[in-house]
């Protein structure tokens, strides 16, 4: 059995009090509980299920045939050979990404039988997996053969990221093809890859894969153009930025951060700092998600509860509701959106105060 995740289960102590001496257990002084090792991989949860659904004995028997904190001879031959992998990944608190890494046979690089290394090549920007292992090294990979074989190899292990400058300072000791992926240049040079290191690896039985034709299609590594690669393929466009953003939670969040600058504000916020709280945050609430395309209906002369608003109070306000969704990490393209909904209230709110007929 492999000790790759050696799990540990309560068990009650050894060696419990005399008679009449001590505390209960739980409490303080009470009966030390010991941790039994045992020799299972997987996480305490899988094997808690495993006796809750009486899977135990099948469950054991793929540990002891299939599982290793290694890769075998074989596996280091199939993952050689393979065009694609999924890389599941968490943050710190858990929350998760799954994503799809691709590139020619070959393209994960096998270090030995405790070592992977592959290349990030250049994608949206976002950097999803990168950016979970950069505060939790954890890591899911999921190889899958579609074209010959059809039966997959997970990986899981624990990941960091490698520079390419600082693996060329170890280009003696480096295979081959990685440092021809290194003599590369342009986009199709990585600049940066993902070393794991290997603490499980197990088979994904055939039995569901579908076996698969490959068709020639050409590829454009690491373009930019949208119609290469189908940008809007799920017509987001057509959502109401609203709805885009994160609708109503959104609202209230940037409601918050965009009423406490008007506050602290020396302009304008005299005119925000004796009204009701809660009926304020409502109106800054409607005119934005009017302004995002949101289901309220909203004229923009219920922005402010004083007279005495003029041009420069105005412009100051869009000011800083630009700020505020600047510092929410709202897309430039979509500020200037909102903005020019924002400035066609600008007419009805100064007429409605020069005729002096706020509600």
């Amino acid at each position: 059995m492999n000790l790759h995740r050696v799990s540990l289960v309560d068990s009650p102590a050894s060696n419990p009090p005399r008679s009449g001496v001590g505390h209960p257990p739980g409490q303080p002084g009470g009966p030390v509980k010991l941790k039994t090792p045992s020799l299972l991989p997987g996480s305490d949860g899988e094997h808690a299920l495993q006796t809750k659904y009486a899977s135990e004995d099948r469950a054991n028997t793929f540990y002891a045939r299939q599982v290793l904190n290694f890769l075998a001879p074989r596996m280091r031959e199939f993952i050689s050979q393979q065009e694609f992998m999924f890389v599941g990944t968490a943050d710190r608190h858990g929350e998760c990404d799954c994503s799809p890494r691709f590139g020619e046979p070959g393209f994960i690089h096998v270090l030995g039988n405790k070592h992977l290394l592959y290349p990030e090549y250049r994608g949206n920007g976002v950097f999803a997996s990168l950016g979970n292992i950069s505060e939790n090294p954890h890591i899911a990979l999921l190889i899958l053969d579609f074209y010959r074989d059809s039966v997959g190899l997970h990986v899981n292990g624990k990941a960091r990221i490698a520079q390419s400058d600082e693996l060329e300072a170890f280009a003696d000791k480096l295979p081959k093809d990685v440092l021809a992926e290194l003599a590369k240049e342009g986009k199709r040079r990585p600049n940066k890859w993902v070393m794991v290191e290997v603490e499980e690896a197990y088979i994904q039985c055939s039995k569901h894969i579908p076996l698969l034709k490959k068709l020639e299609r050409p590829i454009d590594w690491g373009t930019d153009s949208v119609a290469a690669k189908k940008g809007d393929y799920f017509q987001l466009k057509d959502i109401p930025l609203y709805d885009r953003i994160g609708g109503d939670q959104a609202m209230d969040i940037a409601v918050d951060l965009f009423h406490r600058k008007l506050l602290e504000d020396d302009l304008v916020g005299r005119f925000f700092d004796d009204v009701d709280m809660a009926a304020q945050r409502l109106k800054q609430k409607s005119i934005l998600a009017m302004a995002f395309g949101g289901p309220y209906q909203y004229s923009g002369v219920e922005l402010v509860s004083k007279m005495g608003l003029e041009a420069r109070h105005f412009d100051r306000i869009s000011t800083i509701l630009k700020e505020t969704l600047e510092e929410l990490k709202i897309g430039a393209a979509e500020i200037e959106e909102v903005m020019q909904v924002i400035e066609t209230t600008r007419e009805a709110i100064l007429n409605l105060l020069d005729r002096q007929c706020w509600r």
